[in-house]
């Protein structure tokens, strides 16, 4: 249960970090679009850069959690082998 509900968490962060991209890209961009087309896209590019960054976390996350249930599987099948013996 607590898994189902750390994944459902970690999926919807995932999403509302990739919100936080494209709202990010366009506020900037659109900011920065008076000074030009090159700095508005600079501008476009740093914008989404905490939500890139958060996406990246949060996938982190989402991996660090998975090879620990597999390590924990193997340390388990592990130990029925040792017991076996």
């Amino acid at each position: 249960m607590i898994r189902k509900n750390f994944d459902s968490l970690v999926s919807f962060m995932q999403g509302a970090s990739w919100g936080v991209v494209i709202v990010g890209a366009y506020l900037f961009f659109t900011l920065f679009y008076p000074f030009g087309l090159i700095v508005a896209l600079i501008g476009g590019f740093f914008g989404a850069t905490i939500g890139l960054f958060m996406v990246v976390f949060f996938e982190m996350a989402h991996t660090q959690e998975e090879a620990l249930l597999e390590a924990k599987e193997q340390t388990k099948l592990l130990r029925e082998l040792l017991d076996n013996k």
